[in-house]
């Protein structure tokens, strides 16, 4: 069940990096054109402090935050929908860059440190582990390589790609969370 676990945790990676490399380095790099460069800084700023202040508390209260990790895979989905509509209906990419900060810096950043605590229970040995690791570099290098190809021959408009960043976004969360019910039932955790 857990080499199961881990070969779709594999291809949900896939997929949602084949996503995002089709679509997030151009809606990133037209959303900067948006905001001064303080903006960018703030960017830096806000997102390494997430990292900081909920790897500490991912350390001090993990088992707790974990027991959550549905709500934050829920909360990051429906964030991005709102996200992705008001930028689609409004065409605004500074609001865009600024809550999408936010977004990584609460939210996404706490279903990181989740996500790391999943991987570790559907690979509870160093090897198992390692071998996850490895392949897991190797299928998000052939998907962004696949995503910057199809950029590149497909030239979608912003619309597209803010459509295809969601549908990656939704995909990714639907998987982990279904991963994660799998593993915890595999556990006796819930």
């Amino acid at each position: 069940m857990r080499q199961r676990l881990s070969r779709l945790m594999l291809v949900t990676n896939l997929i949602c990096t084949l996503f995002y490399a089709l679509s997030y380095p151009y809606i990133y790099a037209e959303a900067l054109k948006t905001v001064s460069k303080n903006y960018i800084s703030a960017e830096q700023i806000i997102s390494c402090s997430g990292v900081v202040v909920f790897g500490i508390l991912w350390n001090k209260i993990g088992d707790k935050l974990y027991k959550h990790y549905p709500i934050i895979v829920l909360a990051e989905t429906i964030a991005d929908i709102i996200l992705m509509v008001h930028v689609l209906v409004t065409g605004n990419l500074k609001f865009y860059f600024i809550f999408n900060v936010l977004i990584y810096a609460i939210v996404t950043r706490n279903m990181a440190n989740g996500g790391i605590r999943l991987r570790a229970k559907v690979h509870p040995d160093e090897k198992s582990r390692e071998r996850y690791d490895n392949n897991n570099n190797i299928v998000n290098s052939v998907a962004t390589l696949l995503g910057a190809s199809l950029s590149i021959v497909l030239k979608l408009d912003m619309t597209m790609m803010f459509i295809f960043a969601l549908i990656g976004n939704v995909f990714d969360n639907g998987f982990y969370y279904y991963i994660y019910k799998k593993v915890n039932k595999l556990e006796g955790e819930i």
